[in-house]
């Protein structure tokens, strides 16, 4: 019963992802503000569709090829647990920061809450009643905090000679480096606190199971 309900929660997390990723792409290409390569590679500048990308590849691989390699690897609960803990701080850092400086219109307000508000909350949902936490280790911490660490190198990296940094936060032509640098601690704490609760529940769950 239990194995029906994941099935056909994932096939609506897999088709709400994709619907808004793809739909935010074509958006975004069809803005025009620069050549299409540069489009490309600002579109997946974004913390926000990086990690969004990852719940569509998680859903749609253990939607459809569970037995893959790549299934097996989305599988794992410590993957699952790291792309719920990104997906969360895309929707943390979005509705606490960042919601009243963009104004949106037309269909980017409804792909806007797709990717900051519900897909976050879906797959948080689906951690919570479906993702086995028993397993979660203090040590996995340090290998989730890989992904945004590198997201944080190539963005800021990138942006002293592109001259486009994707959120306002991260802007060193404006904030200079050192606030940049302090907001980036800020947001690193913010990953850090979530995993250490995570890793804490898996940890309350591994104790509540019965001893063999």
């Amino acid at each position: 019963m239990k194995q029906n309900a994941e099935k056909i929660y994932l096939g609506l997390l897999t088709v709400t992802a994709w619907f808004a990723l793809i739909f935010q792409f074509y958006l975004h290409i069809n803005s025009g503000a620069a050549s299409t390569n540069e489009l490309l590679v600002r579109f997946f500048s974004y913390f926000t569709i990086d990690s969004n990308l990852l719940v569509a590849l998680c859903s749609t691989t253990i939607f459809f090829f569970p037995n893959s390699k790549l299934g097996h690897f989305f599988g794992k609960s410590t993957v699952k647990t790291a792309i719920n803990v990104y997906i969360l701080v895309v929707a943390l850092v979005y509705n606490t920061v960042l919601r009243f400086i963009w104004e949106l219109h037309g269909w980017a307000i409804l792909l806007n809450e797709l990717l900051h508000v519900v897909v976050p909350l879906m797959f948080l949902i689906y951690w919570i009643y479906f993702v086995p936490k028993h397993q979660l280790k203090w040590r996995n911490i340090w290998a989730w905090l890989i992904f945004p660490l590198g997201y944080t190198i190539f963005v800021l990296g990138r942006g002293g000679y592109a001259n486009f940094y994707p959120y306002p936060f991260l802007n060193v032509d404006e904030l200079g480096l050192h606030k940049v640098l302090i907001n980036c601690v800020f947001v690193t704490l913010v990953f850090l606190v979530l995993f250490i609760i995570f890793v804490a529940i898996g940890k309350r769950q591994s104790k509540a199971l019965p001893k063999t």
